[in-house]
C-alpha cells in the first residue's frame, strides 16, 4: 500500500452520533488498522494528539448551517502538519452540506495533508425527527463502507490525490458567514429523572454544577445532543418562533438525498 499505510487514524466530532455511524464505515470498508479519536466530549479535545506516519486520516464532522462548527476549528488547531494523506467526511440533516466540505478539504490542505477521498452523508436533523429520519439508514452505511473500500483501492494502486474542482460545483470562497446564534436554550421538563445523561454528552460542558436543568447559554452551541439522547425525551426546544421554522425548514427539505462521493 502507498506509503505504507497500514492503519487509519479515525478523527471526529458528533454530538447526536450520526458522524459517528459514518465514519466506523467508511474505517469498515478500508479494513486498516483502526485508531478511533472521539473529539466529541471536552476532555477528549484536551489531550494532545500524536499522528504516527503510517497512518490514513479520516476526518468527519456535522455540518451546522451549512459550515463546520466552529469547535472543528478549534480541533484543527491542534492537530500536527505533516505530508500525509487524508480523507475529509461530513454529515448533514438532508437539506445542504454548502460549504462545509470544501472547508474541511481547505483545512486538511492547510496542514500539510492531501486527499485521497472526500464525500458528504446524510443523517438525522438535530432539530427534527423528519427530516433525515433515522439516517444513516442500512443504504447510508452500506455505501460508506463502499467508500472505504474504494479508498483502500486506491490506496494500493498509489496516491491520487483528488483536487477541490468537483468540490466547488457546490461550494464556493469565502464561505457562506455563520447562522446567527439563535436566542433560544433546550427546557427540561417534568419527565426528567435526573439521570444526567445530557450532561455526560454535551460537547461544551454547558450544564451548570452537572444540573440538567441549568445550561450556560454562552457554551451551548444548540448542537442538540441533549435533546437526542434524553431516553424520557424531556429535553426540546420550546420557543414558538424557533419550532415554526424548524417545522417549515422540515417541509421544505422531505425528499430524500443521497450521499455525495468524490475520489481522485
Amino acid at each position: 500500500m502507498s506509503r505504507q499505510v497500514i492503519q487509519s487514524a479515525n478523527i471526529y466530532f458528533s454530538p447526536t452520533g450520526t458522524t459517528r455511524k459514518i465514519i466506523r464505515s467508511v474505517a469498515a470498508g478500508l479494513a486498516l488498522r483502526p485508531r478511533e479519536m472521539d473529539l466529541t466530549l471536552p476532555s477528549a479535545r484536551s489531550q494532545r494528539f500524536i499522528l504516527e506516519r503510517d497512518e490514513l486520516l479520516v476526518l468527519a464532522f456535522p455540518v451546522h448551517g451549512g459550515r463546520l462548527p466552529k469547535l472543528a476549528l478549534e480541533i484543527f488547531q491542534t492537530l500536527p502538519a505533516g505530508h500525509r494523506p487524508a480523507v475529509a467526511l461530513v454529515v448533514y440533516g438532508n437539506r445542504a452540506y454548502e460549504d462545509a466540505l470544501l472547508e474541511l478539504y481547505d483545512l486538511c490542505v492547510n496542514k500539510g495533508y492531501y486527499l485521497v477521498g472526500a464525500a458528504a452523508f446524510i443523517g438525522e436533523h438535530s432539530y427534527s425527527h423528519v427530516m433525515g429520519r433515522s439516517r444513516p439508514d442500512p443504504a447510508d452505511l452500506e455505501a460508506a463502507k463502499g467508500l472505504g473500500l474504494s479508498l483502500r483501492h486506491s490506496l494500493l494502486g498509489g496516491d491520487k490525490v483528488l483536487s477541490d474542482t468537483p468540490l466547488l460545483a457546490t461550494a464556493k470562497r469565502p464561505y457562506r458567514g455563520y447562522s446567527p446564534k439563535r436566542n433560544v436554550l433546550p427546557e427540561t421538563s417534568k419527565k426528567c429523572v435526573g439521570c444526567l445523561i445530557c450532561v455526560k454528552n454535551c460537547p461544551t460542558g454547558a450544564f451548570e454544577g452537572g444540573d440538567p436543568r441549568k445550561i450556560d447559554p454562552d457554551k451551548c452551541v444548540l448542537c442538540a445532543a441533549c435533546v437526542k439522547a434524553c431516553p424520557e425525551k424531556a429535553k426540546s426546544f420550546n420557543d414558538d418562533e424557533f419550532t415554526d421554522d424548524m417545522a417549515a425548514m422540515a417541509a421544505a427539505n422531505l425528499d430524500r438525498k443521497e450521499p455525495v462521493i468524490f475520489l481522485p
